[in-house]
């Protein structure tokens, strides 16, 4: 019997451990964005108008993991578990919806076949992006950093509220 409760005790720590393992290793949605858009960023041998988007993706997420990290030491003392995951999972959310405002972006735009498609598309994902921040940051150095560079397909406001714009994107695409 002792042998017995030595081997479900081991199992169990076995287990355990294994699941904190696994916890430990699953990565949360923005930073598989980032790692993704990262490599794809610094690869020289990929294209350099898809390394361009990847940059602006890093650089998007980079900014909303700044606001999170500011959101957390302006409040440490007051911050519930309940805020902590609340900022969290806005990070996640609004990492993915830029990541999906992005890619949509770019098969619309590879879509268009002609300039006056190609410069619609890009007023409406420009626009949206503008006229839906996140923050109001005052800092339009940073935040408009990719906004109006010719040189960069993905000319948007770091700043965004990405699910409203998608929404507002998607209406207008219809």
């Amino acid at each position: 019997m002792r042998k017995i409760k030595s081997i479900v005790v081991i199992a169990l720590a076995m287990m355990m451990s294994a699941a904190s393992a696994n916890a430990q290793t699953t990565e949360r949605v923005h930073e598989q964005i980032y790692k993704s858009a990262y490599m794809i960023a610094v690869d020289t041998k990929e294209d350099s108008e898809l390394r361009k988007v990847a940059s602006f993706k890093v650089d998007a997420i980079s900014y909303l993991k700044s606001k999170a990290l500011i959101a957390f030491s302006e409040n440490s003392k007051n911050l519930k578990a309940e805020d902590v995951a609340h900022i969290n999972a806005q990070l996640d959310s609004m990492a993915y919806y830029m990541h999906e405002y992005v890619n949509l972006f770019v098969k619309e735009y590879a879509k268009a076949v002609h300039t006056n498609s190609q410069d619609r598309i890009l007023k409406i994902f420009r626009d949206a992006s503008i006229d839906n921040p996140l923050y109001k940051d005052n800092d339009k150095e940073l935040t408009l950093a990719y906004y109006n560079r010719a040189d960069y397909p993905t000319q948007f406001s770091l700043d965004t509220n990405w699910v409203n714009a998608l929404a507002a994107v998607k209406k207008k695409l219809k």
